[in-house]
């Protein structure tokens, strides 16, 4: 089982020019660190979550990260960190500071995590980065910001835009909260559940592929239960954490600047994923990418394939690691 781990960065400043004078950082490792002559570790990979996950979340991808895996633990350390606003790490909830907790972005999260890798774990390069869907959009900044400190990229149901659908959508959800009298303009006392719940739904509703909606559920009453199962998951998300984290995912739009990225990249997508559409979102960013291969599959799934069926990409991804450093030698 992983062990959290944690650390603070000091007078850490954003993006929007505002500081954080301590932002805590959780974070988890697995395998073996490797060094080289001058005691640096040569074999980091970092995993980055996605929406609604945190360090754990690793533990999702037993099927391609671990021991004789893809990512083989035996000869990679992974690092899994939790994203700046998400529980664990700092966030509206965590600190103390509800809606006094500056807003952040996604470079924001990017150099959080920069500074966790180089000051913390004292690490100068990383083998490779694998980001999940919200975790993607992450592995993009950093390949954009840091293009020298990386060797590959596996881009997991993720995209470099969000898309007029997914932009809808979130920003509905936040607009849902904001607007529930239980919200109290970020002031209340108690999280207003029932709002959180309707985002879950709200989410769910478009997270699965069209198939699964009407095969999995035999009934109409089936089909509500199972959704309000789902609308229980809401009931550990805070809501301004969920409204920041919103802010910063509409934001994502990267555009032309991804034809800077020069960093092997693997892309891995589902053919019936309804939030990263796979013509409007994949493929253009698969094609927009200078040196990248795409490997997509069917998964009943839709989003939640890139979790629950990942193990359909075991073998490109296996292949994809195994030819960078062919390359190499």
């Amino acid at each position: 089982m992983l062990k959290p781990q944690y650390h603070i960065l000091k007078d850490f400043q954003l993006e929007s020019g505002e500081t954080l004078p301590e932002l805590k950082l959780e974070y988890a490792t697995q395998g073996n660190k490797k060094l080289d002559n001058e005691g640096n570790i040569n074999n980091a990979f970092i995993y980055l979550h996605g929406w609604s996950g945190d360090y754990t979340s690793v533990e999702n991808l037993k099927s391609v990260i671990g021991p004789g895996k893809a990512i083989d633990t035996n000869h990679f350390y992974v690092i899994s960190p939790t994203a700046l606003g998400a529980p664990g790490s700092s966030a509206p909830s965590t600190s103390g500071l509800k809606t006094e907790f500056p807003h952040y972005t996604l470079k924001d999260m990017v150099r959080a995590h920069y500074e966790l890798i180089t000051t913390k774990l004292g690490i100068k390069h990383l083998n490779g980065i694998m980001g999940t869907s919200m975790g993607g959009f992450q592995a993009l900044n950093w390949a954009i910001e840091y293009p020298d400190f990386i060797d590959f990229l596996i881009l997991n149901g993720t995209s470099h835009r969000v898309s007029n659908r997914m932009y809808g959508m979130y920003h509905l959800m936040n607009q849902m909260i904001t607007e529930d009298h239980g919200y109290m303009n970020g002031n209340y006392t108690d999280n207003p559940l029932r709002v959180m719940e309707k985002s879950s739904a709200l989410s769910f509703l478009w997270s699965l592929s069209p198939e699964n909606y009407e095969t999995c559920f035999q009934s109409r009453s089936e089909f509500l239960e199972g959704m309000g199962d789902l609308e229980k998951d809401a009931h550990e998300w805070d809501a301004n954490d969920v409204i920041w984290r919103n802010e910063a995912l509409l934001s994502h739009d990267l555009g032309n600047e991804i034809s800077k990225i020069d960093i092997p990249a693997l892309v891995v997508a589902i053919n019936q994923d309804q939030i990263v559409d796979f013509n409007y979102c994949v493929m253009p960013m698969y094609e927009g990418l200078k040196n990248s291969q795409l490997f997509n599959y069917d998964s009943i799934w839709g989003h939640y394939g890139c979790v629950r069926d990942v193990q359909k990409a075991e073998g490109a991804i296996k292949n994809f690691v195994k030819t960078i450093y062919e390359k190499e030698c």
